[in-house]
């Protein structure tokens, strides 16, 4: 469990260490006075937190690894396998302590960019929605036919350098079946969500009730 959780805290920092990425800038751990400064770049901004805890997650797999081969042991205590845990676990519980630890400083202090997001959304001129306008034209036409009008159109937005919601728009094919509103409503992220909001709300709502 402890191995698991510290890579949980991995799988975390990870995302964030990606987030902060130049090209990506989407969020950023919390910064302060010379906290991730870099030795040449005065203007970089390091992921030192998420950097500990994935430190953490690669060292917890190994360390657990040993307590499991540890298991096998002469009647009550054998020499080895014992002594092969003394110093594992506390390392064990170190580098899982140090983990959790750098994911709550993230969490605590988590700056993000709506605006970035927004704008990263929009990067592909609309391709990001095609599953949406796919899934929606399925209702009336079928999946088959609905995939290749769509892949068709993605593939002409993206050579002639369109948006994909003005290929659409055009074609007749799809026209037939969706309304200038609908395809415009299909063009929202925000609206394309699946269960991500009831998710989160769900996991935000036991987090007050622990806190009570």
């Amino acid at each position: 469990m402890l191995a698991i959780l510290a890579g949980t805290c991995g799988k975390i920092a990870r995302d964030v260490q990606l987030l902060m990425q130049t090209d990506v800038a989407e969020a950023f751990e919390p910064s302060g006075e010379g906290r991730g400064d870099s030795s040449t770049m005065p203007h970089k901004r390091n992921p030192v937190a998420a950097a500990t805890a994935l430190a953490a997650a690669v060292m917890a797999p190994n360390l657990a690894a040993t307590m499991f081969a540890a298991q096998v042991q002469d009647h009550e205590r054998s020499a080895g396998s014992w002594h092969a845990e003394w110093p594992t676990l506390p390392m064990l519980l170190l580098v899982t302590s140090g983990a959790l630890g750098a994911i709550a400083d993230i969490a605590e202090g988590l700056e993000v960019d709506a605006a970035r997001m927004r704008a990263n959304l929009d990067a592909t001129g609309g391709l990001i929605m095609a599953e949406a306008v796919t899934m929606a034209l399925a209702e009336t036409i079928g999946k088959h036919d609905a995939h290749r009008l769509v892949e068709a159109a993605s593939r002409k937005a993206a050579n002639e350098k369109k948006d994909l919601r003005t290929v659409l728009s055009a074609e007749s094919g799809i026209t037939t079946h969706l309304s200038a509103d609908m395809i415009a409503r299909l063009f929202e992220p925000m609206a394309y969500q699946g269960t991500s909001q009831v998710l989160i709300d769900r996991l935000l709502a036991s987090l007050d009730q622990h806190r009570t």
